[in-house]
């Protein structure tokens, strides 16, 4: 004969309420913590290219193709620093500056958005004179520019032509017309815009980074040091909803531009 035995196990009923309790006060506690946010990591040491000797105190940068800093630090007493950037996947250039010390400036880094990079600065000395001190921008950015307009592939009106014709025109859109560029639609009107031949429509007017519209942008031909145009895909890329027909950048001379191209050319590309 089989005998069925019950265990029956009596659970008090505070116990339950008390994990309620305790579930309220976790989830309290979850929407005060704190977020971090995603950034790359650039960590690496500055030393001195003569002697090899640690560059305490050098400024760190890094710098947008638009010339914004978007990440800054001193390296230490043993010249190793870290930088976080966050850069939003947008390419950008590390600077390292210090009196006394040659402005170094790295190429175009692209990282994923946790990505940590290793890098050494070896920095050149620079004669200083005693009784002066000089403060200089970061130098190149226009040539950063120019090196990433080219490496997207956009159609690009270099230094050293547009140099060859800003000095002999009045305007801007003489300055469109003298580059003898058949893909453009020059209007007499300054109320009209700048259109391509390929769509017959107008395009974005960027300048210096910065979207305008459509109309003739209010520049002197002799401050701009390069420009290049962006069809519709290439534009879109760059600038979404705002350059459905192309885009036309304007990039103007800045300090530390090369302007004698036969005595100083260009980097190559």
């Amino acid at each position: 004969m089989l005998v069925a035995f019950t265990i029956v196990l009596s659970i008090p009923v505070f116990a339950a309420a008390s994990l309620r309790v305790l579930l309220a006060l976790l989830l309290i506690g979850a929407s005060f913590a704190p977020v971090s946010l995603v950034a790359q990591v650039i960590r690496g040491t500055a030393r001195s290219a003569d002697t090899e000797s640690p560059l305490p105190r050098a400024r760190i940068m890094a710098l947008s193709l638009d010339g914004r800093s978007i990440g800054e630090t001193y390296s230490g007493d043993d010249g190793r620093f870290l930088l976080k950037v966050n850069a939003r996947r947008e390419p950008f250039a590390i600077s390292v500056m210090r009196i006394g010390m040659k402005p170094t400036l790295s190429g175009m880094l692209d990282l994923g958005p946790r990505d940590t990079l290793d890098v050494d600065f070896s920095v050149a000395e620079e004669a200083v004179r005693t009784d002066t001190v000089r403060v200089r921008a970061a130098p190149g950015l226009n040539e950063i520019r120019l090196r990433e307009a080219e490496r997207r592939g956009w159609k690009v009106f270099h230094p050293k032509d547009v140099a060859s014709i800003r000095d002999r025109v009045m305007s801007f859109e003489d300055m469109l017309r003298s580059t003898g560029y058949p893909g453009l639609i020059i209007s007499p009107r300054r109320e009209d815009c700048i259109r391509t031949t390929r769509t017959n429509r107008c395009l974005l007017i960027v300048l210096d980074g910065q979207p305008l519209g459509g109309s003739y942008p209010n520049i002197n031909p002799r401050d701009v040091y390069f420009m290049a145009l962006l069809t519709p895909n290439q534009a879109m890329l760059q600038f979404g909803d705002r350059g459905p027909n192309g885009a036309l950048m304007i990039h103007t001379r800045a300090y530390g531009d090369k302007i004698n191209f036969d005595k100083d050319p260009p980097p190559s590309l």
